[in-house]
C-alpha cells in the first residue's frame, strides 16, 4: 500500500510539475461565451421572478473562514435549480474533496448541468490525494462525479489559480479557498458572494468593459486575453490617502514592496499581517519585510505575524475600499497566472465593517515583528527560490 501511494504522490506532483513548466496557457472566451448562453438560456426558462429584477439586482455578501464560508457553499450548491460552473486550482481526496463531490452529484440528480475545470497546476500541491486519480478509484461517490451524464470534468492547462463558483447564472463566489480540509478546517481566508449576472457575465466572457465611476463594485482579471490586477492593485496602493492594510499568505513583489516604501515616507501608515509560519514563501515574506522595515519609515510601518496559515488575500485602503479574491501579491500571481479578485468600496458598508473586525481581531492575534530578521546566504537564496 505505501508504494501505491508514494506513486501516486509522485505522479501527481510531476503532473502538476510539467504542466507548470511546460503547460500553454489556454483560452476560455469561446468555452465562455458558450456556457454564458446555456446560463442565459435556462435563466429564461427556469426561473420565477421576472428577468429585468434579476438583471439588476446586486448583493455583497463577506464569509470569513472555511466553516462558515463551506456552509454558505454547500447551501447555494444545494439551492441551484440548473446550472453550477467551478474553476478550481485545488481539489483533494479527503472528506472535504468527497462532499463537495457528494453534493454535486446531488445537484445533477435532480437535474442541475455541472461543469468542473480543474487547473492541472494545482495538481503539484495536491501530492497523495490528486483530484485527477479519482476518476481511476472504485469509491462510488467519485465514480458518479467522473461518469454522470450531466457532471463535465475538464483538466485545464491554463495556469489559472482562480477559484471561482456560478450558480444559476446568478451567483458569483470568489475565494482563496481551494476544495481541501486544511482549508475548511485551519487557514484563515475569506469567500465574496456576488448576486447580479453582470458578475457572472463579466467573469464567463472576459469582458473588459469599464465600469461607471459611482459603481461600488468591480471585477479584476488576469486570463489569457486581460491582465487587470497589477494595474489595479498598484493604483488602489498609489490612491491611499491616509492608510492601507495588507493580510497577505505570500508577499514579496519588487515593485510592491517599492510602493509600499515610497507610500510609508509619505507619512502613510503601513500595517501587514503575514503567516509567522508558512507551508511556502516564508523566506521570500521576510526577505520583503525586511527591505520593508529597513528602506521604509519606520514611523508609519508595522508587521505583525498571525499564528497560523492566513491565506487571505486582502488590500484595505482608507477604511473604506477592499480588495479581496485568488490574487498574491507576488509576481507570477500578479502578471502571469488567471486571477479573479473584486473591489469593494461606497454604499457596501456592512462587508467592509465585517472585513475591519476581522483585521482588528487578526492584529490582536498576532505579535508585531519588533526586530528584523536574520538573513544569511542559505536564507536569501531560499527567497530567491520564492520559497
Amino acid at each position: 500500500m505505501p508504494s501505491v501511494s508514494y506513486r501516486r504522490m509522485f505522479r501527481s506532483i510531476s503532473r502538476g510539475g510539467l504542466r507548470y513548466i511546460f503547460g500553454k496557457r489556454g483560452e476560455r472566451r469561446v468555452q465562455g461565451w458558450r456556457l454564458l448562453y446555456r446560463l442565459r438560456i435556462a435563466a429564461l426558462l427556469l426561473t420565477d421572478e421576472p428577468l429585468l429584477k434579476i438583471t439588476q439586482r446586486t448583493e455583497v455578501r463577506l464569509w470569513v473562514d472555511g466553516a462558515e464560508a463551506f456552509s454558505r457553499l454547500e447551501k447555494l450548491l444545494a439551492r441551484a435549480r440548473h446550472t453550477i460552473f467551478i474553476q478550481m486550482f485545488i481539489w483533494k481526496d479527503d472528506a472535504v474533496g468527497k462532499r463537495i463531490a457528494a453534493i454535486l452529484i446531488d445537484a445533477a440528480d435532480r437535474g442541475v448541468q455541472v461543469d468542473i475545470n480543474k487547473e492541472a497546476v494545482g495538481d503539484f500541491f495536491e501530492i497523495t490525494g490528486d483530484f485527477l486519480t479519482t476518476q481511476h478509484l472504485k469509491d462510488p461517490v467519485w465514480k458518479r462525479l467522473w461518469h454522470h451524464p450531466r457532471i463535465r470534468i475538464t483538466h485545464t492547462t491554463n495556469n489559472d489559480h482562480a477559484k471561482v463558483f456560478v450558480i444559476d447564472d446568478q451567483i458569483l463566489l470568489l475565494t482563496g479557498m481551494n476544495i481541501a480540509e486544511e482549508y475548511r478546517e485551519r487557514w484563515h481566508d475569506y469567500l465574496i458572494e456576488l448576486r447580479g449576472t453582470r458578475f457572472v457575465q463579466q467573469y464567463l466572457t472576459e469582458n473588459e468593459d469599464k465600469r461607471r465611476e459611482e459603481d461600488p463594485v468591480h471585477l479584476l482579471m488576469n486570463s489569457g486575453h486581460v491582465k487587470q490586477i497589477r494595474p489595479a492593485v498598484m493604483d488602489l496602493l498609489s490612491s491611499a490617502l491616509s492608510s492601507i492594510l495588507l493580510e497577505q499568505c505570500y508577499l514579496s513583489d519588487p515593485a510592491v514592496i517599492d510602493l509600499l516604501i515610497a507610500q510609508s515616507k509619505k507619512g502613510i501608515r503601513i500595517t501587514i499581517i503575514v503567516p509567522e509560519r508558512q507551508d511556502l514563501h516564508f523566506h521570500a515574506n521576510m526577505q520583503a519585510m525586511r527591505r520593508l522595515l529597513t528602506e521604509g519609515s519606520v514611523r508609519f510601518i508595522q508587521v505583525f505575524l498571525y499564528p497560523g496559515i492566513v491565506h487571505g488575500k486582502v488590500i484595505l485602503i482608507d477604511r473604506t475600499r477592499m480588495l479581496l479574491g485568488s490574487a498574491n501579491l507576488i509576481t507570477s500571481s500578479l502578471d502571469d497566472m488567471g486571477e479573479v479578485c473584486v473591489v469593494i468600496e461606497g454604499r457596501y458598508r456592512i462587508a467592509l465593517m465585517k472585513l475591519r473586525d476581522v483585521l482588528r481581531g487578526d492584529i490582536l492575534k498576532s505579535k508585531l515583528l519588533a526586530t528584523l530578521p536574520r538573513f544569511g546566504w542559505v536564507d536569501r537564496w531560499l527567497a530567491w527560490l520564492g520559497l
